[in-house]
């Protein structure tokens, strides 16, 4: 399976739809029905993309301390319309040691992260998956879903429960997210320099 071949799955697999209990609330219903428009322009090609490998040559290196392997392949996806790059996903398939972690962060229309998606292990089918919500650089929402024996279970947090440990996690794929647009930015402005 090529790397865009799995992205698009994942994309549909994990996004495919606004989660029932989005419905009632009009930002989250907002925020997840542009998330299903922005997979479906990379479904379309409708985006452009950049796609840098960091640690391609890791099997032959030591990296990162005690791991004997990372690499981490970064696909931004972003839209261009008169002269004005808009970025719009940004999706990270990291190989470190012997798993596969996926995030997929979604920007709104003024660059700020607004939905990560994170897992981190895609080869096992019990791993955790997820969501974290934010409106502006405030967490809204967090959910995590796991499956069963019995099936997917979803527990679902708001303003009004959150714990402190998916707050610091929140904060932390936060600046994550920021960070990646950074990278983003730095690598576009290069781009367009004068030659």
């Amino acid at each position: 399976m090529t790397p865009k071949t799995a992205i698009l799955f994942l994309l549909f697999a994990l996004f495919g739809s606004v989660p029932a209990f989005a419905q009632d609330d009009a930002m989250l219903s907002s925020i997840f029905k542009y998330n299903d428009v922005v997979n479906g322009d990379i479904a379309a090609d409708k985006l452009y993309s950049h796609r840098i490998t960091l640690n391609s040559e890791s099997a032959k290196v030591r990296f990162w301390g005690r791991m004997n392997k990372y690499s981490e392949n970064v696909t931004c996806y972003f839209e261009l319309k008169e002269g004005v790059i808009s970025l719009k996903k940004i999706i990270i398939l990291a190989d470190i040691t012997d798993r596969q972690s996926y995030t997929d962060l979604l920007y709104d229309a003024n660059g700020n992260p607004s939905l990560v998606f994170y897992t981190n292990n895609l080869k096992n089918p019990g791993a955790s998956n997820d969501r974290y919500v934010y409106s502006g650089k405030k967490l809204i929402y967090f959910s995590t879903t796991k499956n069963t024996d019995l099936g997917a279970v979803t527990d679902s947090y708001d303003e009004t429960n959150f714990e402190t440990k998916q707050i610091n996690d929140a904060l932390t794929m936060l600046e994550k997210a920021e960070n990646y647009k950074k990278a983003f930015d730095a690598l576009v402005k290069v781009q367009m320099a004068p030659q």
